[in-house]
C-alpha cells in the first residue's frame, strides 16, 4: 500500500483537478501532495580522522586525552568504534565500544581472553594490553529464549570499555590499534578531547505502569513494506514487562525466505542491556502469518528493564522503535546499526543530521516568508546560487494575498555531511479567513552546501509556481468567498463578482446537500488571457473558467482508508466572458461562475474515475445552463463509451472533434436523468463513484505511474463500475439507459 501511495504522490496522479470551461474539457494539474518520508538505506562506511593535513610528528610525547572518531564496518552484525585514546606518562589507554546490530542469527567467532585479541603497534613493534576494563574480561552469553550451545560475545546491545598498553620509552606516534576483523585505527595526538568519553549510565528502577497506543506506530519491513508490526500496549509490573504487538499483512501475502520469530525481538534498556522475551507465542515461528490471515495480536514477556529511561525494540529487518515512558510515546529511530551509540538515543547518521539541520534552516526561512522579508531569505543563498531571484522575491512577497502560517517541509533528497542534492521542499501556507485544515501546498527542489558550519542554498527551483506570483494584487471578501484580483480592479467590479458568487451559492444550497458546502471558497479574477493561461494552463481563447480541487489519500494507521478533497479554487477568464452579455445563460459571467461553483461544491464526491458526463453534466444542469440545446437538430445514433469514459473531450467520434457538442451531450444526459429519475437518484449515482473501496483502487494501480497507464486505470474502474451503479441507482443497465435516452432525445428534437 505504501509503495502505491508513494508512486502516485510522486507522480501527482491522485489529483482530481476539476474544471469546466462551458465549452471545453476540464484540465488537469500537477499535484503538490507531500511525499512520504523514506527511511535511509543502511550503507556500510568507515569514518576516521582525516589523513590531511597533519602537523609534524612531535618530538616530545604528548600527554592527555585525544579524539579519534573511528568506526568500523559491520562484522557479522557487530561494529567497533574508537572515540578517543589517552596518554598518561608511559601508559596509553584506547577507549573502545562494540555495538550489536541485533542480528542474533549471527555468531561472532573471535576469542576474547584477557588481552589476547587486542594489540597496539608502536614503531613497528606489537604490544599486548597490560590492563583491560573489567567488563571486557569475560565472555557474555545471550538471554536466548531457547538454549544454544555456544555463547555469543558482545551480545548486549552495547559493550564499552578500554584497553591499556605500556609504551616503550622512545615510542613516538602515530600508533596503530588493531582488533581482529575490525580494521586498523591510527592514533595521533592531534585533537585534544575535553570531558568524559562516555557519560554515566542511567540509574534508578524502571517505572511501573501501563501505556496504550491507539493507533500504534506501524513499522514496515525494509524489504516487505506491507508486512508491519506495531506496539499496542506496554505494561511494567513487578519483575516483568509485557509488550503487546499487532502483526499485519495484506491478504494472500507470500513471503519467500526466513523471517525472525517473535522471540527474536530484542529490547535494549537505558543502560545498554539487551534482553529477549522469556515468554512468546510458540506457534508463531516467524513474524509472518499464514496467507489467509491479515492480522494477529501477540504478547511478549520480558524481564523488567535494569534502568530507568527509554527502551529500544529491535528486530532484524524492521527499523528500531523507541519507547519513552516519561512521554508515553513510541517513535521510529533513525539508526542503521553501524555506529556505536549510548542507548537508548542513537546518534543520527551524517545524512540524518544534515536533513535535520536543513529542516531547521527552512523553519527559519519560513519566518522570512511570514514577515515578507526577502533580504533574510536572500542571505541564505550561496554565492553564485542558481536561483530565479525575481520569482523568489515574488513568492516571498506574497503578491498581496492574505497568506498566513507559511511552513517549509523537507520531504526527500540525497543528504551528505556537507552537501545535499535534489532536496524536495514543500511550501505549505494557509489563507486568512479559511479553515485551519485548508492548507495549500507548492513544491520546490533545491541543492544545499554547508559553508563555515552553515547550510546555504546552492540551487532552488519551483515545481509548482505559487499563483500569487502570477496574479499579484489584492483581496476582497464576502461571507463565503475571497476574491483575488489585480490591484487596479474597480471596487464595483470586485463586489459584483462576489455578489454573483453569493447568489449562486444561495441558489445551489436549495438543490445540493448542505454537507457539501465549505465555509469559504477562493476565486481568482484573471484580468487578461495571458494571466489566465499561466494560472490554469488552458487556452484563454477556448476556456471561460476553471475550477480546481485536489484529492488526497487519507491514511489511518498507515493504511489507505479513503480520500479527502481540498484546495478549492475558481479561476475566471474575465477577458473571455467580456465577449458575452453578463446574463448570457451559457457564456455570461454569472453562468460561468455558477458552473465552476458547482464543480467545487461537488468536489468531495468527485474522483478521477467519475465519468465525465456526470461531472460536466452536473455543473451545467445545476448552473442552469441549457447547453443541451446546442444538440437540437442533431441525430444521435448512440452514446458509444459516453456513459463511462473519464477522458472527457476525447470521447471518440460521436461528434468528431467538436468538444462543445460533447459538453452539450453531457448536459442532455444530466437533464434526462434528473427529469426521468429525479435529483436524488442523479446525486446518488454521482456520489456512488466516490464509494469505491480504497483497497480496490490500490489493487488496480499500475506499478509504473505513467500518465497514459493511470488514465487507463481510471477508465477501467469507471467502465467496470458503471453497469452496477446504473442498475443500483437508476434501475437500468447501460444498454437500457442508452435506449431510453435516445427515445427521450427524439421527443426533444
Amino acid at each position: 500500500m505504501r509503495r502505491w501511495l508513494a508512486m502516485i504522490w510522486r507522480s501527482g496522479l491522485i489529483l482530481a483537478a476539476l474544471s469546466a470551461a462551458c465549452s471545453l474539457p476540464r484540465p488537469t494539474s500537477p499535484s503538490p501532495t507531500p511525499e512520504p518520508l523514506a527511511l535511509p538505506s543502511p550503507t556500510p562506511r568507515t569514518v576516521q580522522a582525516s589523513p590531511t593535513p597533519r602537523p609534524p610528528t612531535p618530538t616530545v610525547r604528548a600527554q592527555g586525552r585525544f579524539a579519534v572518531g573511528y568506526l568500523s564496518r559491520p562484522v557479522q552484525g557487530i561494529v567497533m568504534e574508537v572515540p578517543a585514546f589517552e596518554i598518561q606518562e608511559d601508559r596509553l589507554r584506547v577507549y573502545v565500544a562494540f555495538a550489536n546490530r541485533g542480528e542474533r542469527s549471527m555468531t561472532f567467532l573471535g576469542r576474547f581472553e584477557s588481552g589476547e585479541e587486542a594489540e597496539l603497534w608502536v614503531n613497528g613493534k606489537r604490544l599486548r594490553p597490560v590492563k583491560i576494563s573489567e567488563n571486557f574480561q569475560e565472555d557474555v552469553c545471550p538471554e536466548y529464549p531457547r538454549p544454544r550451545q555456544r555463547c555469543v560475545w558482545v551480545i548486549s546491545a552495547i559493550e564499552r570499555g578500554w584497553f591499556e598498553f605500556e609504551l616503550p620509552e622512545k615510542a613516538t606516534p602515530p600508533f596503530e590499534f588493531q582488533f581482529p576483523g575490525f580494521g586498523v585505527v591510527e592514533l595521533r595526538p592531534e585533537r585534544p578531547l575535553s570531558g568524559e568519553v562516555w557519560g554515566d549510565l542511567p540509574s534508578g528502577t524502571f517505572p511501573s505502569g501501563k501505556w496504550q497506543f491507539d493507533p500504534p506506530l506501524w513499522a514496515g519491513h525494509f524489504d516487505i513494506p506491507s508486512l508491519r508490526i506495531g506496539i499496542r500496549e506496554i505494561a511494567a509490573d513487578g519483575d516483568r514487562m509485557t509488550v503487546t504487538l499487532e502483526l499485519r499483512q495484506p491478504p494472500g501475502l507470500l513471503v519467500i525466505g526466513q523471517l525472525p520469530g517473535p522471540g527474536e525481538l530484542a529490547r535494549v534498556d537505558a543502560a545498554g542491556v539487551q534482553a529477549f522475551p522469556r515468554e512468546f507465542p510458540e506457534d508463531l515461528r516467524e513474524m509472518h502469518l499464514p496467507r489467509d490471515q491479515t492480522r494477529r495480536t501477540i504478547s511478549l514477556v520480558y524481564p523488567l528493564p535494569t534502568a530507568h529511561g527509554p527502551l529500544v525494540f529491535r528486530l532484524e529487518g524492521w527499523p528500531p522503535l523507541r519507547f519513552d515512558p516519561a512521554r508515553g510515546v513510541v517513535e521510529e529511530v533513525d539508526w542503521d546499526g553501524q555506529a556505536f551509540v549510548p542507548a537508548p538515543t542513537p546518534t543520527p547518521s551524517p545524512s540524518a543530521i544534515a536533513r535535520q539541520e536543513i529542516q531547521a534552516r527552512m523553519d527559519r526561512l519560513a519566518e522570512a516568508v511570514a514577515n515578507r522579508d526577502f533580504a533574510s531569505f536572500r542571505a541564505a543563498l550561496a554565492e553564485n546560487a542558481d536561483v530565479d531571484l525575481r520569482l523568489l522575491e515574488r513568492v516571498i512577497g506574497g503578491g498581496g494575498w492574505p497568506l498566513q502560517n507559511p511552513r517549509f517541509r523537507v520531504v526527500d533528497g540525497a543528504f551528505e555531511a556537507d552537501e545535499a542534492r535534489e532536496v524536495k521542499i514543500l511550501l505549505e501556507v494557509a489563507l486568512e479567513g479559511f479553515p485551519a485544515e485548508d492548507v495549500r501546498r507548492y513544491r520546490a527542489q533545491a541543492d544545499f552546501r554547508k559553508s563555515d558550519g552553515e547550510w546555504r542554498i546552492a540551487r532552488w527551483s519551483w515545481t509548482d509556481i505559487p499563483p500569487w506570483t502570477i496574479l499579484a494584487g489584492r483581496a476582497w471578501s464576502s461571507a463565503h468567498f475571497v476574491l483575488i484580483g489585480p490591484s487596479d480592479l474597480p471596487e464595483g467590479t470586485a463586489r459584483a463578482v462576489l455578489d454573483e458568487l453569493e447568489a449562486a451559492r444561495a441558489d445551489l444550497q436549495a438543490k445540493l446537500p448542505a454537507e457539501l458546502f465549505r465555509p469559504r471558497y477562493l476565486a481568482l479574477y484573471a484580468p487578461d488571457g495571458e494571466t489566465f493561461r499561466r494560472l490554469t494552463g488552458q487556452s484563454p481563447g477556448r476556456t471561460l473558467g476553471v475550477a480546481f480541487s485536489r484529492t488526497f489519500p487519507r491514511i489511518e494507521e498507515e493504511e489507505l482508508v479513503g480520500f479527502e478533497t481540498g484546495e478549492y479554487m475558481i479561476v475566471l477568464n474575465a477577458e473571455g466572458v467580456r465577449g458575452y452579455r453578463q446574463t448570457d445563460p451559457l457564456f455570461g459571467r454569472q453562468a460561468v461562475l455558477r458552473h465552476e461553483l458547482v464543480h467545487v461544491v461537488l468536489a468531495p464526491w468527485t474522483r478521477p474515475w467519475t465519468p465525465g458526463w456526470l461531472v460536466e453534466g452536473a455543473a451545467m444542469t445545476y448552473a442552469g445552463q441549457p447547453f443541451w440545446r446546442e444538440l437540437q437538430g442533431q441525430k444521435l445514433e448512440g452514446l458509444g463509451n459516453m456513459t463511462y469514459t473519464v477522458s472527457f473531450g476525447h470521447i471518440g467520434d460521436i461528434f468528431g472533434t467538436a468538444t462543445a457538442r460533447q459538453y452539450a451531450l453531457a448536459s442532455a444526459m444530466a437533464e434526462f436523468v434528473r427529469e426521468r429519475w429525479g435529483d436524488e437518484a442523479f446525486l446518488a449515482l454521482y456520489r456512488s463513484y466516490a464509494g469505491v473501496e480504497p483497497q480496490e483502487i490500490a489493487r488496480r494501480m499500475p506499478m509504473v505511474a505513467i500518465g497514459t497507464l493511470v488514465e487507463a486505470t481510471w477508465e477501467g474502474i469507471a467502465r467496470d463500475l458503471t453497469p452496477e451503479r446504473m442498475r443500483q441507482h437508476l434501475g437500468v443497465d447501460p444498454g437500457a439507459f442508452e435506449a431510453e435516452f435516445l427515445r427521450w432525445w427524439q421527443g426533444r428534437r
